[in-house]
């Protein structure tokens, strides 16, 4: 994997955005130090303890270290041995994000700690380092306090016309719920996407069927929401006319049946 533009690898292992070299250790520290109570709100995204540390400039940033779930988190916790190291794998999908226009975090640092001499394979400890996107809510927070159907379906619009964007860009997200879309005041404002962990960004538009499954995976999320008027079904029939780029006629039954 190429080094991005804007970023350096300092030493094996680490790639820190250009003019936070000097800022690597003490994220380390920091994320050593993380505690399992310091855990991510709906501004971060993913799996793993997360600590809020400050940056020179004033703002903020989120230290984040990578956990498996499930049964590997019991066996393996945060130890990693695939190439090339997750967190690079994170910062290019979200720095194509960023590169075709959707509003992504920045990410500052993504860093493979090595855990074990190189005899044992090297495996690694991930961390990744972002700055803060402020002043948002989630897609889910502003569905829930939606004044009307009709904003309801204006917020879906936008987040679906996101992630129509996304797919263009040949990115594929594969965890597009309501916590991973961070909104303005209105709908009308740019949308991000945060956790990019897992995601691809491929060379032409995303495929149908990974199409089809970020509808189905983002309408269900929505539907477990349990607000009037969104169901599965629903939500469906309103995501596909815009992902899939239906006519104006689709979108218009799509937005009633959110009524």
């Amino acid at each position: 994997m190429r080094v991005p533009e804007g970023f350096e690898q300092p030493q094996p292992g680490v790639l820190v955005r250009r003019g936070f070299e000097a800022d690597v250790r003490g994220w380390l520290e920091r994320a050593r130090e993380t505690g399992a109570h310091e855990r991510a709100d709906h501004t971060e995204g993913g799996r793993g303890r997360i600590a809020r540390v400050p940056l020179r400039d004033g703002a903020f940033a989120y230290v984040r270290r990578y956990r498996h779930g499930g049964l590997l988190g019991d066996l393996l916790g945060e130890a990693y041995f695939d190439r090339p190291p997750r967190p690079w794998r994170e910062l290019a999908a979200t720095e194509a994000a960023r590169v075709s226009g959707v509003e992504a975090p920045e990410v500052l640092a993504a860093i493979a700690e090595p855990l074990g001499p190189a005899w044992l394979g090297v495996p690694y400890r991930g961390v990744l380092v972002t700055r803060s996107i402020e002043g948002r809510r989630s897609l889910a927070a502003a569905l829930r306090e939606a004044a009307s159907p009709e904003e309801r379906a204006a917020w879906i619009e936008s987040a679906a016309d996101t992630v129509r964007r996304l797919h263009a860009a040949g990115i594929h997200h594969p965890d597009l719920n309501v916590t991973n879309f961070l909104v303005g005041a209105r709908p009308t404002e740019p949308v991000a996407v945060i956790d990019f962990d897992r995601a691809t960004a491929g060379a032409g538009p995303v495929g149908a069927l990974a199409r089809r499954l970020a509808i189905r995976r983002l309408a269900r999320s929505i539907a477990k929401l349990a607000l009037p008027g969104l169901g599965r079904a629903e939500c469906r029939v309103r995501l596909a006319a815009i992902l899939e780029g239906r006519d104006e006629t689709a979108r218009r039954d799509g937005t009633m049946r959110l009524r």
